[in-house]
């Protein structure tokens, strides 16, 4: 059928081809699954995965407002993750005040929650960990990983996240948990990325075991702060 067109028909179509090509391949959509493991090839849940550009810069931004609660004196969940320059809303759904603290690092904060009360922070500038504790339940413990790429995901009961990476390229795979042993609780792999891709990241040590958010005394006297 192509043979058939007019020949001025030919040169545009190719013209077009030619002109257009590149910036169709530079748009295309890869999907990265990662799926973690522990030494043993055990599916690990509720680990962080990220993605970060090498030699190339991401300009998308993840607009979702992170949501970290506090219930039955725990914080829900255990393991938050977000782009560096998102907000965070801390949602105490207790019927007691918690007051919520980091005390180290360059976010480190403090804000008094009462029952049924949200406060919300945008003032995190740095990406690294927050580590969470409670000035009222000392066995409260929680983390936040803040990190400075749209592309990250917690993995799932078959320790695996899909993540949609709209730009080939080279990227660095990370996959991050406060109880890892590895060298800076993570572990990271290289990969070149220009189609739908697959990656299985094995943790080189055993993990730590997850502290138990659960109060070890028969009665908690600060029930009523």
């Amino acid at each position: 059928m192509f043979n058939k067109l007019p020949i001025q028909i030919k040169f545009l179509f190719i013209s077009f081809f030619i002109i257009f090509a590149p910036s169709f391949v530079a748009n295309a959509t890869n999907t990265l699954t990662v799926n973690v493991v522990d030494t043993n090839q055990k599916p690990l849940e509720n680990m962080v995965v990220y993605v970060e550009p090498i030699g190339h810069k991401i300009t998308l931004k993840n607009t979702n407002t992170l949501e970290v609660g506090q219930a039955n004196k725990a914080f829900i969940p255990y393991i938050s993750v977000m782009q560096l320059g998102s907000k965070v809303k801390f949602n105490n759904q207790d019927n007691i005040t918690h007051h919520i603290y980091s005390p180290v690092g360059d976010n480190k904060f403090s804000v008094k929650i009462r029952s049924g009360q949200e406060v919300i922070k945008n003032d995190f500038n740095e990406a690294g960990e927050v580590s969470m504790g409670c000035n009222i339940h000392d066995w409260m413990s929680g983390y936040m990983l803040i990190v400075d790429t749209p592309f990250f995901a917690k993995s799932d009961k078959n320790g695996n996240t899909e993540m949609v990476i709209d730009k080939s390229g080279q990227y660095k795979v990370v996959v991050w948990h406060p109880q890892m042993t590895d060298i800076n609780n993570r572990i990271t792999k290289t990969i070149n990325l220009n189609s739908a891709m697959a990656v299985t990241m094995q943790l080189s040590k055993p993990m730590d075991e997850i502290p138990s958010q659960q109060n070890e005394d028969d009665f908690d006297f600060l029930s009523d702060y």
